[in-house]
């Protein structure tokens, strides 16, 4: 609710009216230009797109490491098992040793 209730202030606050101007003016004398909004809604925007941006950043990087904690698990139990399988080969008498005694 206060969250709210300062974006209302801040908008209240910034209503003045700007336009928007995108263009390469030194290499080429075409523009694009966004009819006159209020600058609330420009900067409002801006920051709802920069989160989205940080959001899905974070979201690849999210599954980047739930990848790699699942190959590191994968590679633990395999670890596991040869640990365990050389184990009980160490307690098993050789073949050789058995027949001479």
């Amino acid at each position: 609710m206060v969250v709210f209730l300062a974006v209302i202030l801040f908008s209240m606050q910034n209503k003045d009216e700007v336009i928007l101007r995108f263009g390469l003016s030194p290499l080429h004398a075409v523009q694009w230009e966004l009819p006159k909004i209020p600058l609330f809604l420009v900067i409002l925007c801006s920051i709802v797109f920069g989160m989205l941006i940080g959001g899905f950043g974070d979201l690849y990087r999210h599954l980047q490491l739930k990848r790699t904690l699942r190959q590191n698990q994968r590679m633990i139990e395999r670890l596991e098992k040869e640990i365990q399988s050389l184990s009980e080969m160490r307690y098993e008498k050789p073949s050789l040793v058995r027949e001479n005694y």
